[in-house]
């Protein structure tokens, strides 16, 4: 059995895109595929649907994607069209970086004030 979802979002070079994830189900294994542009994912096999969305979803992110949402257009050969409402996924938090004034990063240059061993 195949499902068929859209996802939109941003890509890593923040550019919009909308593109298909086939999500191929067999004995009980799942697994997500993307083709978009010169990327090609697929994920490890998991039991379900719903994980193989996500962890596609984290491969995503992990590439530098954004502001990602998917919505079910086919389910097996049944197609949904609009029928199935769309799914956001959260972006996850940047990392925080600490704030460095010019001033503190010419005295680092300069070794000033650094601990003397």
């Amino acid at each position: 059995m195949i499902n068929v979802y859209h996802i939109a979002g941003v890509d890593d070079r923040e550019r919009g895109f909308n593109r298909q994830i086939q999500i191929n189900g067999e004995s009980g294994a799942f697994q997500a595929r993307l083709r978009y542009e010169a990327v090609q994912i697929e994920v490890e096999c998991v039991e379900t649907e719903e994980q193989a969305l996500q962890r596609l979803i984290a491969v995503l992110h992990e590439r530098g994607y954004a502001q990602l949402r998917t919505q079910r257009i086919f389910q097996g050969e049944q197609y949904l069209g609009n029928q199935e409402l769309w799914v956001d996924y959260l972006d996850p938090e940047p990392p925080e970086v600490p704030v460095v004034s010019w001033f503190m990063r010419i005295r680092q240059n300069l070794g000033i004030g650094k601990a003397k061993t």
